[in-house]
């Protein structure tokens, strides 16, 4: 009886630590994966330099910076134009369709 516990130790031991793994990760999620609600979703940004201005279909929303996954640029569904404009560096032109979901989008502004 002694050899077959010992047997089983190595797959009690994987057990365990899936299980540990489990509790410890199951309430955790990527931001990205958070979807919007109904026909509207969300633009995260993450540019450089951080206070580029951004223009959604022409109309200025403030701050690059401004807009993380806690407090994401809020877009209906459809098809956009985005824009990000600093004083000094080249403007960013994007065109995008937005679902019900977090965009994110990372860019470095070029110097002219």
């Amino acid at each position: 009886m002694g050899k077959s516990i010992a047997r089983s130790f190595p797959f009690l031991s994987l057990a365990a630590t899936l299980l540990a793994a489990v509790v410890l990760f199951g309430g955790c999620y990527p931001k990205s994966q958070v979807y919007g609600v109904g026909n509207e979703g969300g633009l995260v940004f993450n540019v450089n330099p951080p206070e580029a201005e951004v223009f959604l279909d022409g109309v200025g929303q403030g701050a690059s910076s401004a807009y993380t996954e806690d407090r994401y640029l809020k877009v209906s569904a459809g098809k956009h134009v985005l824009e990000l404009r600093f004083p000094g560096y080249e403007t960013y032109t994007r065109e995008f369709y937005m679902a019900n979901s977090l965009l994110r989008i990372e860019e470095g502004l070029i110097r002219k």
